[in-house]
């Protein structure tokens, strides 16, 4: 981190130049505790029931639709960020975030990262992703909804912005041990699913994450296949067809969506043979 943050003059941030030691008091409470207090004030106990029962085993809920978050982000930073951290202080205010005890935090991170900073070009991928990745490594990100909404709103537009080189680093945390890290190497290329040159990076992701047992891991695969489809079912064809005894039910019916109804139903027959066979005594 380059400073710290601290409230003082009517609110307003002011940086200081000491540099926090991990695990040392948070520099950027204050402006985290602004935005808390701002986000708290449109919580509503309905939307947070819908949330509780939309997503399971994630951090608690305030009870906020996803546009009254961008919007609170957004003032937010206006009156309290912009003029008073510089762009590399507030990446480190971003990624603080995700360190909330509430998911809207976790998405404010995510939208400060993709709406308020990419378009900067203070992102670097290089540089970043190795802390992105401390996301999940420190369980910061750890249920499906926050890891997608990053795929999709960070490392997705990373991805289109940088190229091959840091699609292929995104693409190598299929083999993380931890499970929403290597969800993100196969769901970061939705976005880009349409382009061939990211075909193999993907076959890579989908190919270690369908052997995976968690529902999670083999969801990823549905997700990116699915969007595949709408460009190139042959592709998905022959992934499910080399890879479907690997397939649960859920993920075969998002990868093959895209298909005819009679070719759907072909590849659940077969699903369904291939895991009688595998059941069977000496299968």
């Amino acid at each position: 981190m380059h400073g710290a943050a601290e409230t003082g003059n009517g609110g307003r941030l002011q940086v200081v130049a000491e540099c926090p030691t991990r695990g040392g008091p948070n520099p950027f409470e204050p402006a985290l505790a602004s935005l808390r207090a701002l986000l708290l004030q449109d919580a509503d106990p309905d939307t947070q029931a819908w949330w509780d029962r939309y997503v399971k085993e994630s951090a608690p809920f305030m009870g906020l639709k996803m546009s009254t978050t961008r919007k609170r982000v957004q003032e937010w930073h206006e009156a309290r960020v912009a003029g008073w951290l510089d762009p590399d202080q507030q990446v480190d205010l971003a990624l603080a975030l995700f360190g909330g005890t509430f998911t809207e935090e976790k998405l404010a991170g995510t939208l400060f990262l993709a709406e308020i900073l990419l378009p900067t070009s203070v992102i670097v991928c290089q540089r970043d992703l190795a802390r992105f990745a401390e996301l999940f490594a420190e369980g910061r990100i750890a249920d499906w909804n926050v890891c997608d909404w990053f795929c999709v709103k960070v490392l997705g537009p990373l991805i289109q912005r940088y190229g091959v080189p840091c699609a292929r680093e995104i693409s190598a945390w299929r083999s993380a041990e931890n499970l929403w890290q290597a969800r993100a190497s196969a769901v970061a290329f939705v976005r880009v699913a349409d382009e061939l040159a990211y075909r193999a990076m993907i076959e890579a992701s989908c190919r270690d994450l369908i052997r995976r047992e968690e529902r999670f891991a083999q969801t990823a695969v549905g997700c990116v296949l699915r969007e595949v489809s709408k460009h190139d079912d042959d592709f998905v064809r022959h992934f499910v067809s080399e890879h479907l005894s690997s397939f649960s039910a859920e993920s075969l019916g998002n990868a093959t969506k895209s298909l005819g109804k009679d070719e759907r139903k072909h590849y659940r027959r077969l699903l369904k043979e291939a895991q009688a066979a595998g059941k069977a005594p000496g299968g």
